[in-house]
């Protein structure tokens, strides 16, 4: 048979608590304390029950208040480092919010009724060992090694289902879901969907992650190469007698390279002699021969067009590149 409860609410306007869940929430706002007031007056008159009190936290999305909420019992009450007020809430069960009711204090009283749980069957268990994996997956991917830890000792299908309440990934709207949802075998079924697509995520992510180091440690090896081997041929040339800085700047063909805006293919050829080239020493007749090759192709005005006339009769065009 149901249980019907008389409960002050706590709306939750940017979380979702679920059974099992233990969590400290802001009672700054004049509508939470109330709740937990109400709660206090209530636990404290005679005949009322020895479990303390109890308010019923319901999320409010959208300025609406959602069809079901948790019964929580209230642990502690006190201010946080930061000077606001707060308390520490347990998740207790499922409760279907009916009409409202009169009781003490200023907070908004309803009735309520607690939903019973149909038992998890092999299916229940089944899903319970996949969800399980896959969420020690999301864990690992996150550096959380102690929570795998916790998530393995939960057995019971429908508390490894609730636990799910402190997973960042899942939305407001995810999170109430879960909460409507009484049959644990179907929270898990959402729950394995979830985190399957959470997964793919981060493994999106990780990909792009890693192309971008990868991206970055190339130019930053490149760099560096680039350096040292400027000064490289620095200390050559101060070692033959000439000057470093201008025998750099003369060889430094890959940049004029690169600032010459050459065809496609002449730039290809360019950057593969001048990559010869700052392997070859200078001892080396191939060096006359390279720079001489890299010199006459950058004199070359290979996007500068001349006007030609054509002789009479011709049909040649009548604009050509310079050779």
């Amino acid at each position: 048979m149901s249980t019907k409860l008389s409960l002050p609410v706590l709306p939750l306007d940017d979380n979702v608590v679920l059974p099992t869940m233990v969590v400290p929430l802001d009672i700054s706002s004049s509508e939470a304390r109330a709740s937990i007031e109400a709660a206090q007056i209530s636990a404290e008159a005679p005949g009322s029950n020895e479990n303390g009190p109890q308010v019923l936290l319901v999320p409010r999305l959208g300025g609406k208040y959602a069809p079901v909420g948790t019964l929580a019992a209230v642990e502690q009450v006190g201010r946080l480092p930061s000077g606001e007020q707060a308390a520490v809430v347990r998740g207790l069960s499922r409760v279907r919010i009916g009409v409202g009711t009169t009781g003490p204090g200023a907070a908004l009283w309803v009735e309520g009724t607690v939903l019973e749980e149909p038992p998890g069957g092999p299916r229940a268990q089944e899903l319970a060992r996949e969800y399980r994996g896959l969420a020690a997956t999301i864990l690992q991917k996150r550096g959380a090694w102690q929570l795998v830890d916790v998530l393995q000792r939960l057995n019971d299908p429908s508390a490894l289902a609730d636990s799910a309440g402190y997973a960042g990934y899942l939305s407001l709207e995810q999170r109430s879901e879960l909460l409507e949802t009484v049959d644990p075998e179907q929270r898990l079924e959402r729950l394995v969907g979830w985190a399957r697509d959470h997964i793919a995520e981060l493994d999106v992510a990780e990909t792009i992650q890693n192309d971008v180091r990868e991206g970055m440690e190339k130019q930053q090896r490149e760099f560096l190469l680039r350096q040292q081997m400027a000064a490289i041929r620095k200390e050559l040339a101060e070692l033959n007698g000439k000057s470093g800085d201008a025998d750099t700047e003369e060889e430094d063909y890959r940049a004029r390279i690169e600032a010459a805006n050459l065809p496609e293919k002449v730039e290809e050829a360019a950057l593969k002699e001048a990559a010869k080239l700052e392997r070859t020493s200078d001892a080396s007749p191939e060096v006359g021969w390279i720079r001489t090759w890299l010199d006459t192709v950058l004199e070359i005005p290979w996007n500068t067009r001349t006007s030609v006339r054509c002789p009479a009769g011709s049909s040649g065009p009548s604009a050509r590149r310079a050779p």
